[in-house]
């Protein structure tokens, strides 16, 4: 899914200025070299609109980084400048904005960037695949069959040879949810903590943030659904903004934060499993729907016989210490990694129609 590359230079020293008093020079040792990250956000409407994109570079080391962003997006596309001057100081993050005058779009919603750092002796390159992650309007009907979801745009990815596609749409009453999970075998939800399948997925404000401590307060709204046998499912609340971060730490009884007011439904085909979710954006009052506003969106499969969980940070292209146990809450039959998922803060959008 991506690839990337750090060449650094040895530090070397820095000529101080005459010490008061002695009329000596003397050379110090630099505090050491930055350390970049580069990361391309993902677009939220089709490239052919000439939309503006942006590449995010951050300096997490302890000197400031001067040099310039090379980048590279499709053959045959035009942005406004793939050579970018950087001037990152230590410990802050840069986002660049490119306009992107000439594009096509591509029949699998797959985009390939190669993101390049250069200067001061760094050379740092990485390359991702891009999507279109975006929720055009329209009302579907939340009953299993997937005719109506054919103007949705589909944003895939691949775990462990396993693929999940993720579709969504948006009206007046609900935000919509088509996820397609392939697997070898559905693991419906029993009656005690056993580990089951489901999909946990997040929105939020596109300027929300992950507390950094459980005295934190959680700023994303976080839903789960669950199979229960026959093509039904259970959507569940786990959390709203406002809610204390150390909720998330703690295991509750899903009796007590089943939704009453969202739709679910699932179904079998050969290996593929199919959620199928709308939620009523009366309970959501922070997302407010429009074409062309972004919001943070994010979703977790639980595979806990095959895959385990599958994590959409990970295709979106999040860098690996953007992960956090605050991010998601825990749930009785959820079955967690070694390591935390990452932050469900990645770019969504809304926009009138697929084209």
């Amino acid at each position: 899914m991506e690839h990337a590359r750090r060449l650094a230079l040895p530090a070397g020293l820095l000529l101080c200025g005459l010490l008061a008093g002695c009329g000596e020079e003397k050379l110090a040792p630099s505090a050491g070299p930055p350390i970049i990250d580069l990361r391309a956000e993902m677009l939220t409407v089709a490239p052919s609109t000439g939309p503006v994109t942006g590449v995010l570079v951050r300096n997490s080391g302890p000197s400031a980084f001067g040099g310039k962003l090379v980048v590279a997006y499709p053959q045959g596309w035009k942005l406004n400048r793939t050579e970018v001057p950087l001037d990152v100081p230590a410990g802050q993050t840069r986002r660049v904005s490119l306009a992107i005058e000439k594009a096509s779009d591509s029949p699998d919603n797959a985009y390939p960037v190669t993101l390049r750092a250069v200067g001061g002796g760094l050379d740092v390159s990485r390359s991702q695949r891009l999507v279109v992650a975006s929720a055009p309007f329209f009302k579907p009907t939340i009953d299993g069959r997937h005719a109506d979801w054919a103007d949705a745009i589909p944003a895939s990815f691949t775990d462990g040879g396993k693929k999940t596609t993720i579709s969504t749409y948006w009206n007046r009453q609900y935000f919509c949810l088509l996820v397609a999970v392939e697997e070898d075998k559905l693991v419906e939800r029993g009656s005690g903590a056993e580990p089951c399948d489901g999909i946990q997925f997040a929105l939020a404000p596109r300027d929300a943030v992950t507390p950094r401590d459980p005295g934190g307060t959680l700023q994303r709204y976080e839903l789960l659904v669950l199979p229960v046998g026959k093509g039904a499912a259970v959507c569940y609340r786990l959390a709203r903004p406002g809610d204390p971060a150390a909720l998330a730490e703690r295991r509750r009884k899903r009796a007590e934060l089943k939704s009453q007011d969202a739709l679910a439904a699932i179904t079998r085909t050969g290996n593929v499993t199919c959620y199928e979710v709308a939620v009523p954006l009366a309970a959501m009052p922070l997302i407010r729907p429009e074409p062309g506003r972004e919001f943070s969106f994010s979703l977790l499969v639980h595979d806990p016989d095959g895959t385990g969980v599958r994590d959409w940070g990970t295709a979106a292209g999040l860098w690996p210490d953007q992960r956090s146990r605050l991010a998601w809450c825990d749930w009785a039959g959820a079955k967690w990694p070694a390591q935390p998922p990452f932050d469900g803060k990645i770019e969504w959008g809304f926009c009138s129609s697929k084209k």
